[in-house]
């Protein structure tokens, strides 16, 4: 058995997939600063930037559908999720409730791991009605 093999696993986000699947429309919660990432030698692994509380406003994916029941499961529709945005500037002009939409998703920085979506971005911008 491999020890630590964390280290050696990286599960894929498919981000452009949940970007459409969501519409890109999010409702800003909460925004803080993130320190970004060093490594042992002081090397920046990830630049600072700033971690964002989203809210999904639409979810236009396949429903799935509970095995055991048939019933169909709710969406993701109005929760919550954690993305960092990488290389700006905090805090974001962006208030609590505004309403945004992600760009230059990073998909060498982001992951999945513990039922956990590690999500980074290098843009987000305020959204724009179609």
């Amino acid at each position: 058995m491999i020890k630590n093999v964390y280290r050696y696993v990286h599960t894929v986000v498919d981000g452009e997939k949940f970007l459409e699947d969501t519409g890109n429309k999010y409702m800003i919660v909460s925004q803080s600063p993130y320190k970004g990432k060093m490594d042992e030698t002081g090397e920046t692994i990830l630049p600072p930037g700033v971690k964002v509380r989203l809210q999904i406003q639409e979810d236009f994916s396949e429903p799935v559908v509970d095995k055991k029941t048939g019933e169909k499961m709710e969406d993701n529709r109005f929760e919550n999720f954690d993305v960092t945005i990488i290389g700006c500037s905090y805090p974001l002009p962006f208030s609590k409730g505004d309403m945004v939409t992600l760009g230059e998703f990073l998909p060498q920085y982001s992951f999945y791991i513990d039922y956990n979506c590690i999500l980074r971005f290098g843009k987000i911008y305020e959204y724009k009605e179609k």
